[in-house]
């Protein structure tokens, strides 16, 4: 198509303004729902490219729309914008200005990949006029509470007919990139369990309720229900993260907390597996005379990419890079809160090879050394576009209100 080959050229000349904005980024990052200079640089880069849009969505997010010719059709594209606690060990230009806070997970990538549709459609003379509507999504927290919901509530859905995401990985070199067409990322449930019991003196035990042995009891309870309770093809993991009680050396406990995590591919193994662990936490708790509950406390649900989306992904980055460079995308224990953009829209995540040896870039995410080789950022935003393109063409499978098949 002569429209796409005149879009690759223009991402060619901005190539150097996008990187120069991811590093900026990278230099100035801020965790979950702190993003607020990172929204106002966002906003001042959509301004330059006098594009509309709507700050302070979800306290620190932001939407914009780029108007098409065909303005019944809208394609969104999201990029989360967060940052993680974790000290930036990097030793570059663009080292992390903001102690113990680091785009350690790619997300300033994903904000300049958005941030180049907008300069590539820009709505001036330079701009190229886009087929449909473009809905730009930049959400906060991801890392954390998940902002996907509450953009949502928000009305970043609104009208929109087929919505795409993407995450840089340096699991894949670059130049590949990882699609599936089923699960991408298993479902995550964050909880508490609060067990109480009775303080006593430790040279009188019988009179309390010793809340450390029975927080011992069920954690080494729940570490069966993996191995006796989930079918040995399903995939799921549980883990308790922290543990916090008593007062000092010489006191039974009367209270103990506990905070985990439980990760499963399907959403009946989660049902499952929290049910299980309620019943056992009620149980020994009542063994004791004590009792215990359990607290939900962030959920996401399973990333589940629609097949008539990832689809279009797949056969564009064959196009682009060839049908050796375009991998099968394995299932994630990973939590990934785009789940809830794709839960009732069609829609597709998948991952674009960041990884690069010779430039020493080989460490995962959410470690302080991590960094993503920057070419990427052009292969993610070509890709991006022809996914705009793509989709529009095949409009009529995507009508507003479509189910999964």
């Amino acid at each position: 198509m002569e429209e796409l080959e005149l879009i690759k050229s223009k991402i060619k000349e901005i190539k150097e303004e996008l990187i120069n904005i991811r590093r900026d980024l990278h230099s100035n990052p801020e965790l979950s729902e702190k993003e607020f200079q990172t929204m106002n640089t966002i906003s001042n880069h959509l301004k330059k490219y006098n594009i509309e849009h709507k700050t302070e969505v979800a306290n620190t997010g932001i939407i914009a729309d780029i108007k098409g010719e065909d303005k019944s059709f809208t394609v969104a594209f999201r990029a989360d914008i967060d940052a993680l606690p974790i000290d930036d060990l990097k030793n570059c230009s663009y080292r992390s200005k903001n102690k113990g806070v680091c785009h350690a997970c790619g997300h300033d990538i994903h904000t300049a990949i958005n941030l180049g549709i907008a300069s590539v459609f820009q709505n001036n003379s330079k701009g190229i006029i886009p087929p449909c509507n473009i809905r730009l999504i930049f959400q906060p927290a991801e890392e954390t509470v998940g902002g996907a919901l509450r953009m949502i509530k928000e009305n970043a859905l609104e009208n929109v007919n087929v919505i795409y995401g993407l995450h840089v990985s340096t699991h894949s070199d670059i130049g590949f990139v990882q699609i599936n067409d089923n699960i991408v990322n298993a479902s995550c449930l964050d909880f508490k369990i609060k067990v109480y019991g009775k303080s006593a003196h430790a040279a009188n035990p019988s009179v309390g309720i010793d809340t450390i042995v029975i927080a011992a009891k069920i954690i080494d309870s729940i570490q069966t229900i993996i191995s006796r309770n989930v079918h040995a093809e399903d995939s799921a993991v549980i883990t308790i993260g922290t543990i916090n009680g008593g007062t000092a050396e010489n006191i039974i406990c009367g209270y103990t907390e506990m905070t985990g995590t439980i990760r499963a591919l399907r959403e009946s193994t989660m049902e499952k597996i929290k049910n299980r662990i309620k019943k056992i936490i009620k149980g020994i708790a009542y063994s004791f005379d004590a009792d215990a509950e359990f607290i939900e406390t962030v959920y996401f649900a399973s990333l589940i990419n629609w097949k008539e989306a990832s689809d279009i992904v797949r056969e564009n980055a064959v196009n682009l890079l060839g049908e050796k460079n375009v991998l099968e995308l394995k299932p994630s224990m990973g939590a990934e809160d785009f789940s809830f953009f794709i839960q009732n829209k069609a829609g597709a995540f998948f991952n674009i090879g960041a990884r690069n040896k010779k430039k020493g870039i080989i460490h995962e995410a959410h470690n302080g050394l991590f960094d993503a080789d920057e070419e990427c950022i052009e292969i993610g935003l070509t890709l991006q576009i022809m996914n705009l393109y793509k989709s529009y063409l095949k409009k009529d499978i995507f009508w507003l209100g479509k189910e999964r098949n």
